[in-house]
């Protein structure tokens, strides 16, 4: 399967000459699953509500639960959607390394997890190299699938991918949560979800998303490790 095989819409990608602070290339994929299995993966995580927990941060053994940084729920419990989602990924993985101009990785692993925003929450701004689950492999590519109730009963959550040499925060672009949409870009570039309104509370209302990660193991070489890539590359 082909990028092209779906509606994307990709960043501009900076010339070799641009000046800092350089925007990380990312790619939205629209209609990436048909209707019913969307509908099948809503429905799944309704009946699933159960066995979401906190969501939490760190790069150690133990991931903790920091309510400042980070507010959702989640679990890895995805049943039979998590091999729909990993061979869709698979399939897509190379021209998604070609578009985003990062490494081809020849040993993938895919990571998954399924995720709620309800009203109030966010997570801070933050990369997605490491992994405390996995020390011997690196996260190369962030995926964000998302979908949601319709009409859409939230507000706000948008990804807030921001550019690199910019200590002041204040170049960005913020990609829209839509349903049944892929968002994905580089591990090493920053960013953020940003807080969510969803008034009736109803955990069917909720902001949800499927966070995918593309890791290789820590021996290959390529960007992401001791320091920043230059993304004009």
């Amino acid at each position: 399967m082909h990028v092209s095989d779906t509606k994307a819409e990709e960043s501009n990608v900076q010339p070799a000459g641009a000046k800092a602070p350089m925007m990380p290339p990312y790619l939205v994929l629209r209609d990436l699953l048909n209707a019913d299995t969307v509908s099948g993966l809503f429905d799944f995580s309704l009946a699933h509500e159960g066995v979401f927990e906190p969501t939490g941060v760190g790069r150690t053994e133990q991931v903790v639960v920091k309510p400042d940084v980070r507010v959702s729920v989640g679990t890895h419990d995805l049943g039979p959607f998590r091999t729909i989602l990993r061979d869709k990924l698979r399939a897509l993985l190379t021209d998604l390394t070609v578009r985003l101009r990062t490494p081809p990785v020849d040993d993938p692993t895919f990571e998954l997890q399924l995720v709620a925003h309800n009203d109030g929450a966010f997570y801070k701004r933050h990369i997605d190299t490491q992994t405390a689950s996995d020390r011997q492999r690196i996260r190369v590519l962030s995926g964000v699938y998302y979908f949601h109730a319709e009409p859409k009963a939230f507000t706000g959550g948008a990804l807030r991918l921001h550019a690199i040499g910019d200590p002041d925060m204040q170049t960005f672009v913020d990609i829209e949560p839509d349903h049944n949409t892929l968002l994905v870009f580089p591990s090493w570039a920053p960013h953020e979800v940003m807080p969510v309104s969803c008034p009736s509370r109803r955990f069917a209302d909720s902001r949800f998303a499927i966070n995918c990660w593309v890791r290789r193991p820590k021996g290959e070489t390529a960007p992401g490790e001791g320091s920043l890539p230059d993304p004009r590359i």
